[in-house]
């Protein structure tokens, strides 16, 4: 007994009408199964003859789209399959592809069987299911940075990333909390929820900083991310930098006071410090001159006068005032040495006072002629 068939069939996307050439009923029947595929899984069907061919046989075989996309969920194929005297079975590997899209449905694609030679299709169409493997996406969040001005207030903006798309909604908390930056005075605390619908990968959270003209270093806060839903954390840490802005204040200048014993001949030298309260990346200059106190320039010390040079790193710098010795018997004396026309530095202190301490001793008084005198 012999028959032939006709079918419509899809090849790939087009649909193919077709008629089997005439077969006996000794002749093989073609089917083609049903598999169910995890996502990035193999799709393996296979093809079989219900008994072995006496000859040769072939058919042709294409995928086509069901809910599942060519590209996107399934790599799309198409061949011939041939079976040898003997062959009842043959296999056809479809690579499917993986996502991440979170809470996706299960999706399907076939591939259709025609133009058998040979043998006689009796199911022309296998069916794939691919089954959705929930891999949850992860959250990260940015570090930032923002200079903080002198008035008012800016935005600090941290950026929270979806490592990829989810068909549902995911959620997250955030807070705030202090490094070497204080929540009220550098910046305003705050905490929050955070929701990606679906499709979403990117968020941003703003916080506000506080400007203000104080000369300091950078400063830091964090933002943490907490309790995620549809999501894993991945990066939940993200610091916030308050960059300075203003400038440092100058360094000051201060001069001591100095002494020194006169003696009775020659000069001695009275030295004062000047001091720098911190050492400058810049040169710092100062004039300086001496003026009389009890003590007398030209008598009991030599007026001067002079620049005084501070180098990048240079704190401290000596002032030598010439001293004038004599027997006088006197009192101690002072003079003062006066700093002025600081450039670089402010002034704290100064003026310093040298002491010129008298070391002669008293005259003695010579006894009055006659007698004693009460």
């Amino acid at each position: 007994m012999s028959g032939n068939s006709t079918r419509v069939v899809a090849v790939g996307d087009a649909a193919i009408l077709y008629t089997d050439l005439p077969y006996a009923a000794s002749e093989p029947l073609l089917s083609v199964d049903d598999v169910t595929v995890s996502e990035g899984g193999t799709a393996t069907f296979t093809i079989s003859l219900s008994a072995s061919p006496a000859a040769p046989v072939t058919v042709q075989w294409a995928t086509a789209d069901g809910t599942a996309v060519a590209g996107s969920d399934y790599t799309t194929a198409s061949g011939t399959v041939s079976f040898a005297i003997s062959e009842t079975t043959k296999t056809i590997p479809i690579t499917t592809i993986a996502d991440l899209v979170n809470g996706e449905a299960t999706e399907t694609f076939y591939v259709n069987l025609g133009n058998a030679v040979g043998a006689a299709i009796t199911d022309h169409q296998g069916l794939a299911t691919i089954t959705n493997v929930d891999v949850l996406p992860t959250l990260s969040i940015s570090d930032a940075s923002v200079s903080e001005g002198n008035s008012g207030t800016k935005v600090l903006t941290f950026t929270v990333t979806l490592s990829a798309a989810s068909a549902s909604t995911v959620t997250a908390n955030w807070a705030t909390s202090d490094g070497t930056a204080t929540a009220g005075t550098d910046y305003v605390a705050g905490s929050n929820g955070l929701t990606f619908n679906a499709g979403e990968t990117s968020k941003p959270i703003d916080v506000t900083i506080n400007g203000d003209t104080d000369y300091e270093g950078d400063e830091t806060l964090t933002v943490t991310l907490s309790s995620p839903s549809g999501a894993t954390i991945l990066d939940g840490s993200g610091t916030g930098t308050i960059t300075n802005d203003d400038t440092p204040p100058l360094p000051s200048l201060s001069i001591s006071d100095a002494s020194v014993s006169e003696g009775n001949s020659g000069t001695k030298v009275l030295t004062f410090t000047v001091t720098l309260s911190a050492a400058s990346a810049s040169t710092v200059t100062a004039s300086w001159a001496t003026s009389d106190g009890t003590a007398t320039a030209g008598t009991d010390y030599v007026a001067g006068s002079n620049g005084l040079t501070f180098n990048a790193g240079e704190t401290s710098k000596p002032i030598d005032v010439t001293i004038n010795g004599d027997t006088d018997y006197e009192g101690d004396e002072t003079f003062t040495v006066t700093l002025s026309n600081p450039s670089g530095a402010t002034i704290a202190v100064g003026s310093g006072t040298g002491t010129i301490t008298n070391d002669d001793a008293a005259p003695i008084l010579p006894e009055p002629v006659g007698g004693r005198t009460l």
